[in-house]
């Protein structure tokens, strides 16, 4: 059973599911997250992951950053380990009003048997943003290959964002995010909302808290989810 569930999204915008068009800024830049997520399943199971993250910023507009997952694993018997580390380029070309960029991610066959892909894997997001009236809205297409791997297919869909902030202190926003699941066996769409807010507790540190809700019912789709995420630049 393929029990591989970081829906090959990068955790750069932690802890929401698509990405911004921001970067870092400067050469040299760094940013260090730890991430801690909780997802409950439709069929009663559970899976917690662990990630590590380090960006470092290139270009002002180019980004590059590796993550390293751990998971634990839960439907009546407890599976943990490392899962598939990966390594991603995000790039801005285009930042006036509009902001255009892509987020380039590979995921190495780096995770313990039963928990990983078993094999390299990839994902391609196209980053929209525009802001308007104090709000920012932002829309990702995503494309994930992992069809290459026994009865997966490869997926895509489109994540929706709509995101505030306050005072410098809060950034908050809510997601819509519809996929084509990668199970070949599943025709119904996977589709998530997510809330979250990120306190900017000092100008190097911030505290993230998201909570995931799935829109579409099946015994092998998440129910429902809490993240919690500490990014600390410098």
């Amino acid at each position: 059973m393929l029990l591989f569930t970081l829906v090959t999204q990068s955790y750069a915008y932690f802890p929401f599911m698509g990405e911004d068009a921001q970067t870092i800024g400067r050469p040299f830049g760094f940013e260090l997250e730890n991430n801690l997520t909780y997802f409950r399943y439709y069929d009663g199971t559970y899976h917690q992951d662990y990630i590590f993250q380090l960006a470092v910023g290139v270009k002002k507009n180019l980004d590059l950053a590796v993550f390293v997952p751990y998971s634990k694993f839960y439907d009546g018997s407890e599976l943990e380990g490392l899962n598939d580390s990966g390594f991603y380029m995000k790039h801005v070309p285009y930042k006036r009003d509009f902001k255009f960029g892509y987020l380039l991610q590979i995921n190495f066959d780096t995770g313990k048997e039963g928990i990983g892909y078993g094999k390299t894997t990839g994902n391609l997001n196209l980053i929209g943003e525009i802001e308007a009236g104090g709000t920012i809205y932002n829309a990702n297409i995503v494309y994930i290959k992992s069809g290459h791997v026994e009865e997966l297919r490869d997926s895509y869909g489109v994540i929706l964002g709509v995101f505030k902030e306050y005072r410098d202190v809060l950034s908050y926003g809510v997601e819509l995010k519809v996929l084509r699941p990668e199970d070949r066996d599943i025709q119904v769409l996977d589709t998530h909302i997510l809330a979250g807010v990120v306190y900017h507790h000092k100008p190097n540190k911030d505290i993230a808290l998201g909570v995931h809700k799935t829109l579409t019912e099946h015994t092998t789709f998440v129910d429902y989810g809490v993240l919690l995420g500490l990014l600390t630049s410098f």
